[in-house]
């Protein structure tokens, strides 16, 4: 027998990860193992930049592919297959009116390489973004912006304004940009169209393969389009409902090791 997908995407926080942020080194590169040889393309789908993901999977990273800030930017062995950037001026007119509506949210701009964070946000927000960034340049004013395609804004705003931001950025751009949660703690504000699921089909197309030969994890509101492609889409017990409704299935928690007790499952049901 052979597995039922050809491809498997995970979102990273919620999900692959487990509480600490981290996940089992040894069980991943055991069932990498097993799909390489099964040819099963591995894609991480995540809202985190290709910067921070490369330190995430330092001892996987060859072996797999990446769909990164939330579908902006496409890596696939080792190389940038895709990228789709925000207008500068833009950029700025939505920090502006997301500082000056919602204050003290704290703001990350990310670009190809790195992130950018102003000088005066709080050190605790600092460190705590330049967790997510994998590398942040601070500026004295956002209009030291450097003169390179920028893909994402996020606010992190702790989950108290998540909401009214994502909504209140939406209805203001319209069809320019798109916000959305990517956890319970932030907003990503991407270009308009771009999505996980978007760039998904992008490369699975490079594979030859579409959302039907797919398997799907997630737990978030930037998961949705991508569980809505996979015909084997799983939401996190964990996970907002809005995930779990879209979904066909259910993992296990993230803190359970969801991801990985459903893959193994599969693995023993069709080829033990």
């Amino acid at each position: 027998m052979t597995l039922p997908f050809k491809a498997v995407a995970v979102d990273m926080d919620g999900t692959f990860l487990n509480e600490k942020r981290d996940f089992d080194h040894q069980e991943f590169a055991k069932i990498l193992d097993i799909f390489e040889k099964e040819h099963i393309q591995f894609i991480v789908a995540s809202g985190r930049p290709y910067a921070r993901l490369k330190q995430d999977f330092v001892d996987f990273r060859d072996r797999m592919d990446f769909v990164t800030v939330n579908g902006a930017r496409l890596v696939a062995e080792g190389k940038q297959i895709g990228i789709t950037p925000i207008k500068r001026d833009l950029v700025l007119d939505t920090i502006k009116y997301g500082e000056s509506t919602y204050h003290g949210v704290t703001t990350l701009v990310f670009g190809p390489g790195k992130a950018f964070v102003l000088k005066n946000a709080p050190e605790e927000e600092k460190r705590f973004l330049a967790y997510f960034a994998g590398e942040v340049a601070e500026l004295d004013n956002w209009l030291d912006l450097p003169d390179e395609p920028l893909v994402q804004v996020t606010f992190n705003c702790g989950g108290k304004y998540a909401p009214d931001i994502e909504k209140a950025i939406n209805d203001k751009y319209g069809k320019v940009i798109s916000a959305y949660g990517s956890a319970d703690f932030a907003v990503d504000v991407d270009a308009y169209g771009v999505s996980k699921a978007e760039g998904l089909k992008e490369l699975l197309a490079k594979f030859n393969l579409t959302g039907d030969d797919l398997i799907a994890f997630g737990d978030g509101g930037n998961d949705l389009q991508m569980l809505k492609l996979a015909k084997y889409s799983y939401a996190m017990e964990n996970g907002i409902d809005e995930a779990k409704s879209v979904a066909r299935y259910i993992a296990p928690k993230n803190s359970e090791n969801g991801v990985f007790r459903v893959l193994e499952d599969y693995i023993h049901k069709y080829l033990d």
